[in-house]
Order: C-alpha cells, then structure tokens, then sequence
C-alpha cells in the first residue's frame, strides 16, 4: 500500500491522526500506461513511476504543490474510462489543494 500524508510544519508522517489518501496498487497499475507514457516529465510522472520501496517515496511542498495539482486535473481529463483512476486523481488533487492552503507537505510513503 501507498499512503499520501497531509504533514504540518514541524511534525513527521508518522504522527497519528494527520489526513492521508491510500492508492491502491490495482489503481497504480491502471493509470500507469496514461500517467508514464501519456504525459509530459513532471511531478506527476514521478510520484506514478514506482509503487514499491524507497523509490516510490517522495515530499511534495510548497510551489511544486501547485503545479503537482495542475498535472493531476490535466491527467484527470483522459482517464474518464477509468473511473478508479478518475476518483483517485480527484480525491488527490482534493488533499494536495488543502496541503498548499495550510503550508503542508504531502509525503508519500510506500508501506
């Protein structure tokens, strides 16, 4: 499993409580094609690349949450046909919006 952690300032991923999003590895699997092959080098693309290990890991903060949130809506508009994918780029785009407004990092965590 992969979990996304909505992180305050001063706290680590692992502090109880904090807002997560899981991605499941059967909606990795079906966006991946659309993610790797479909779209431009960024953020996107890197976070989709690797579901396992320490590589799949990464911290996404300040500006660079904007931008992850506009390649995530553009991605959203070609996966109509797959509504699991849809649901989790929406639900995505939802916590990486709430982590900029509140100054928080999202960091992702392959469990």
């Amino acid at each position: 499993m992969r979990r996304i952690i909505q992180v305050p300032e001063g706290a680590r991923p692992e502090t109880p409580g904090l807002p997560s999003l899981a991605m499941a590895e059967s909606v990795w699997e079906e966006g991946y094609s659309l993610v790797i092959d479909e779209l431009a080098d960024g953020t996107l693309q890197t976070f989709w690349m690797h579901y396992y290990g320490a590589s799949a890991e990464m911290v996404i903060s300040g500006q660079q949450l904007t931008g992850f949130r506009k390649e995530i809506m553009a991605a959203a508009q070609n996966c109509t046909s797959k509504p699991a994918v849809l649901e989790f780029l929406m639900q995505l785009a939802r916590i990486c919006a709430r982590a900029r407004r509140q100054k928080h990092s999202l960091h992702v965590v392959a469990d």
